[in-house]
């Protein structure tokens, strides 16, 4: 319990102590409110757009496109990244691609899929499957190619199948390792739908942010960052917690 308190304690100290600055600069007019509203207007933005359910409608919608944005990378790197890993002409084949896609950020992407699908969901849903599927695939792949010898030299004296091999063997092996690609893909959805949003879109927390740049509501703006802070960190959290969970016998 104590290592708890402290955990937390430190954790918490210097953003509470950075804020109460960020506070008395304020109360004092050393700050510009416009350039940098106080912490007590940005908690008062924070509720009043709460209280109208506009921060309601814009976080569903861009949960909803993390969603399925997540679901089709996640499904693409899976399977492109087993079959690389049994297969070394697939590898030739797929490698320089997710290189390619690797080494050109995100925001580069994001005006070209635009152009061709347009501002709807379709564009933002390819924009985070991108984002999504390299770390995954990435992960997967070395997570296969990573698998002690002596569990494939097993498998070669039972003389197991692909499918049981695959199954019982290879996956169950890799799967810390292709868990930690998704906790990396979520993470980079996140980032990604939000930058989707800001460049195209009339909903979800992107253009929100945008929209109350415009109208140069900077209480909004930072009340908007940090939910977004808030919802990425709590999405980590609960991988990892589950990374944890799920691979206890890992740590061992």
């Amino acid at each position: 319990m104590k290592n708890r308190f402290f955990k937390i304690f430190n954790m918490t100290i210097v953003p509470v102590i950075l804020i109460v600055i960020w506070q008395i600069f304020s109360n004092a007019g050393l700050i510009y409110d416009v350039i940098l509203p106080s912490p007590t207007k940005c908690v008062v933005a924070l509720w009043e757009i709460i209280k109208n359910g506009s921060l309601k409608v814009d976080l569903l919608v861009s949960l909803r496109r993390v969603l399925f944005g997540c679901a089709w990378g996640i499904a693409i790197g899976l399977v492109f990244g087993i079959l690389a890993g049994f297969s070394r002409i697939v590898e030739r084949i797929v490698d320089p691609i997710i290189n390619v896609l690797r080494q050109i950020a995100i925001y580069a992407w994001i005006p070209l899929i635009i152009l061709w699908f347009g501002i709807g969901d379709v564009s933002k849903i390819i924009i985070i499957a991108k984002a999504v599927l390299v770390p995954v695939y990435v992960n997967t792949l070395s997570g296969i190619r990573d698998i002690n010898t002596q569990y494939i030299e097993l498998a070669d004296v039972l003389e197991l199948d692909k499918k049981t091999f695959l199954t019982k063997i290879v996956l169950p092996s890799a799967a810390p390792i292709i868990f930690s690609g998704l906790r990396l893909s979520v993470s980079a959805a996140w980032t990604s739908v939000v930058a989707a949003e800001m460049l195209g879109g009339l909903t979800g927390l992107g253009y929100a942010l945008l929209n109350a740049k415009d109208y140069l509501k900077s209480d909004r703006l930072i009340a908007l960052m940090a939910v977004i802070a808030f919802i990425g960190i709590f999405f980590d959290n609960i991988l990892l917690l589950l990374q944890k969970k799920l691979f206890k016998w890992k740590e061992a």
